[in-house]
């Protein structure tokens, strides 16, 4: 019977208790040990999930551990340090979003990890959220003919009328929702469409609390005969029954439009998938936790592809695709101007 995989984390702040949580349901893998700078933080996250032992010193860690990877889960200023240590031992990784603080520190690390061979994965996990894997399946299918025309969409009461959100540091954040949650929206139509060729955006700060922006809209351009709109803002009101279930949730799934020529997919704020067409209309359910499940979907399949040799599906490279979309439509919105890729 095979080994469970170790793996050791970097980062106890607030995204690791959701990354230590989905990690529970992930079979033939362990996670032992947790590093933080702050390690009475790091000792109070290993209690609450019985880890083996803390550390404030990664390499500490890594050296006496000699684990099987890293998860690292920390903020984005530290992603190129802690990758380049984990070369040094040759150790795969798995690392939070939004990966690294440009895209020149970017384009170094990735590379280094592929003269080191080092395997890399980016934690893009709403790809992994099941309503938008059917909708790949349903599109890859042919069934209702080419998409011409998709939304994507979400109001949040974030930043206004004071920012609310346990996330303090994006207070600080020069590039704020565009970096932040941009990143998973722009992987999601990569994922769904392939590459866009062109990118148009407008971004706007209307919460005087924060420095970055807290309203995106993004437009990007497939070949000539598919256009994709992102309207995604922290600042305003969610609409009752459009924006919002019933029951209240922590997480709510983007609603999702796409308009193709046999039919409409349409996926709301339940995460329930409905397809529309001429003669009938199809209606699928998924679990109100699916975006939980989504967690660990991901980190399964990272598991999956360490066992098996396999690549990636947000390896160094695909992040390169996404983030390179990022900082194009940072470039779209100071100039005015759209960006061709």
């Amino acid at each position: 019977m095979a080994k469970d995989l170790v793996g050791v984390m970097v980062g106890a702040g607030t995204w690791a208790t959701f990354q230590l949580s989905a990690w529970q349901h992930v079979q033939g893998v362990k996670i032992t040990s947790l590093a933080d700078k702050n390690l009475e933080r790091a000792t109070k996250l290993a209690d609450e999930f019985n880890l083996n032992r803390c550390y404030s010193s990664p390499e500490a860690m890594i050296i006496e551990l000699q684990p099987d990877f890293l998860d690292i889960c920390t903020r984005p200023d530290s992603h190129a340090e802690l990758v380049k240590l984990s070369t040094q031992y040759n150790l795969p990784v798995l690392c939070q979003k939004p990966f690294c603080r440009s895209w020149e520190e970017i384009n170094t690390i990735v590379k280094l990890c592929e003269a080191e061979n080092v395997r890399l994965m980016i934690n893009e996990n709403f790809r992994w959220q099941p309503y938008y894997r059917k909708v790949k399946e349903l599109l890859l299918s042919g069934e209702l003919g080419k998409p011409f025309m998709v939304k994507l969409h979400q109001r949040h009461r974030l930043t206004l009328p004071h920012f609310n959100h346990y996330q303090k540091y994006f207070l600080e954040m020069p590039n704020l929702a565009l970096y932040e949650l941009g990143t998973h929206l722009l992987d999601l139509l990569r994922f769904l469409f392939g590459e866009p060729e062109t990118v148009y955006a407008r971004l706007h700060r209307i919460s005087a609390e924060v420095k970055g922006e807290d309203v995106q809209t993004i437009v990007l351009g497939f070949g000539d005969s598919l256009t994709a709109i992102i309207t995604d803002s922290w600042a305003s009101v969610p609409i009752k029954t459009l924006d919002r279930t019933a029951e209240e949730r922590k997480w709510y799934p983007r609603i999702l439009e796409i308009d193709c020529e046999n039919g409409t997919i349409f996926v709301d704020q339940a995460g329930s998938l409905k397809i529309y067409m001429d003669s009938e209309q199809i209606d699928l359910d998924y679990p109100s936790d699916a975006i939980q499940q989504s967690h660990s979907s991901a980190l399964k399949h990272f598991i999956e592809c360490l066992e098996n040799g396999c690549e990636f599906e947000t390896n160094g490279k695909n992040t390169l695709a996404t983030m390179r979309l990022v900082y194009a439509a940072y470039d779209s919105a100071r100039s005015g101007q759209v960006v061709y890729l």
